[in-house]
């Protein structure tokens, strides 16, 4: 566990003094005061900071401080995440700072609790970084937590504050987000906080917000009511009530239509719901764990998620990192995963040549745990011999390659010169590039890939089975380190 500064510019002695406790409570954190924002530019352009808070007043030179420190940011490419300070609300200067990447504006009065929960949240990952020597050691030893399946993690000190985190929330109700790039393991873990709970003996079930229309996905959850819309031919019951007592994963939470947004901010306030096309209401019973392969602040900053759903969902947050930031762990995988999958296809045991290990080490893994897990399956499959060698794994590892959206191999060339003499192939190979290319762009986020395409997410949703576009979320344990 490495300590973290925090840095806060501001002259008033009160203000200082709360942020002074508020910091206090948070283990591994300090809080640095610094006189003005000159100081603090420097202090950025030294050295890595995970977090400023800055008091502005009326003046502009204020607002002008402001904008020199994010300018400073981008300019020596700092990961800090910037908080403004203010004494009174100032709704479009507040906007215009969240546009140009500022984390959160402020007001007071201060929520101290909400104050607190979003220091540790913004300086989590520095507080839980890798120190330098033990970015790479030679060899990391799985853990694992649970019996059935077990869920795996790395022995280095990195994740003790994570699993000392998890086991404290696993026997209790409270709702948790979780974050990560896909397949680094969001289903796997959330199953795993469902099979270790009071609740392991109740249903689990998922739903995939960025599967569905926005008129499907509400029946989904919330149910229907015979004639509650064209087609409704039957009473049908929504997952909020097939789960009971059980537990719900809520999977890309930030594909939600806006209006959908709304009526869950309800259920999770109230606790009850109503399905579509009736007026009686039911209890929400389940615990509820949202999932999101992208970063809900800066889509709330940007108007595309309800900042008061997502503070009611980021009770207790966990970030899953991607495997390229955690290659200390691939040997150990590899390892796991070779043995695995040779026991389970009657294989002698298996080794793997150090040009095979060193090449999975340097890939960049766009599809993290599950991309390395498939990996490893193929190459056990094929390899003709006991040893895997670089030729046993799929085309583009082992050489560089862009980083792409999860779930796409990679952005297809332009096909002006298609080796199809079929009008039909070539209108398919015209369609299956401008998809993916669509869905490179925007990270692989379906909702916005299908707004681009001029198609409903359905009909997206279609197409990617269609050409083999979409992958399945797995029902495998995932590891993290």
């Amino acid at each position: 566990m490495l300590e973290s500064t925090a840095l806060l510019s501001c002259t008033d002695p009160v203000l200082v003094e709360a942020f002074h406790e508020a910091v206090n409570s948070i283990s591994d954190l300090r809080l640095d005061v610094l006189p003005g924002m000159e100081a603090v530019c420097a202090r950025v352009q030294k050295c890595e900071v995970p977090l400023v808070l800055v008091h502005v007043g009326e003046g502009q030179e204020d607002k002008a401080g402001v904008a020199r420190l994010l300018e400073t940011i981008s300019l020596y490419k700092r990961s800090t995440a910037t908080v403004v300070l203010g004494d009174h609300a100032d709704p479009e200067h507040a906007l215009t700072l969240l546009r140009q990447g500022v984390a959160d504006y402020l007001t007071r009065p201060f929520d101290w609790n909400r104050v607190t929960h979003l220091l540790d949240r913004l300086t989590v990952r520095a507080r839980l970084a890798v120190p330098p020597q033990q970015v790479a050691p030679d060899h990391v030893s799985l853990q694992c937590l649970g019996e059935r399946e077990p869920f795996y993690y790395a022995s280095v000190a990195a994740t003790s504050r994570f699993m000392e985190q998890l086991r404290r929330v696993i026997p209790q109700d409270t709702t948790l987000l979780l974050n990560g790039e896909t397949g680094t393991g969001k289903t796997r873990l959330a199953r795993l906080v469902h099979e270790l709970s009071p609740r392991c003996q109740e249903p689990f079930l998922v739903i995939n917000c960025g599967a569905l229309s926005a008129n499907l996905i509400e029946s989904e959850m919330f149910g229907h009511v015979r004639g509650a819309f064209t087609g409704a031919d039957r009473d049908r019951r929504g997952k909020f009530m097939d789960v009971g007592r059980g537990t719900l994963l809520l999977d890309e939470i930030d594909a939600l239509p806006l209006d959908l947004q709304t009526k869950l901010l309800r259920v999770v306030d109230e606790r009850v719901f109503e399905p579509v096309g009736s007026n009686k209401t039911a209890p929400v019973q389940a615990r509820l764990i949202a999932a999101s392969n992208r970063q809900l602040a800066q889509e709330v900053a940007v108007g595309r998620f309800r900042a008061d759903l997502y503070y009611r969902l980021n009770v207790v947050g966990f970030y899953l990192p991607p495997l390229h930031e955690r290659r200390y762990l691939i040997q150990s995988l590899v390892m796991r995963f070779i043995d695995e999958f040779a026991a389970r296809q009657n294989r002698p045991a298996m080794g793997i040549s150090s040009a095979a290990l060193r090449t999975l080490q340097e890939h960049d893994w766009p599809g993290n745990i599950r991309e390395l897990r498939n990996a490893i399956e193929r190459a056990v499959a094929l390899c003709p011999t006991e040893q895997i060698c670089v030729d046993d794994f799929p085309e583009g590892i082992g050489r560089k390659a862009p980083r792409t959206g999860p779930g796409i191999a990679s952005c297809p060339p332009p096909l002006c010169a298609s080796s199809s003499s079929n009008l039909n192939d070539a209108k398919e190979e015209a369609e299956l590039a401008r998809i993916a290319s669509a869905l490179h762009k925007h990270s692989n986020n379906r909702l916005r890939a299908a707004a681009e395409l001029g198609i409903s997410r359905m009909t997206l949703y279609k197409k990617l089975h269609k050409y083999g576009l979409f992958i399945r979320k797995q029902r495998q344990p995932q590891p993290i380190g």
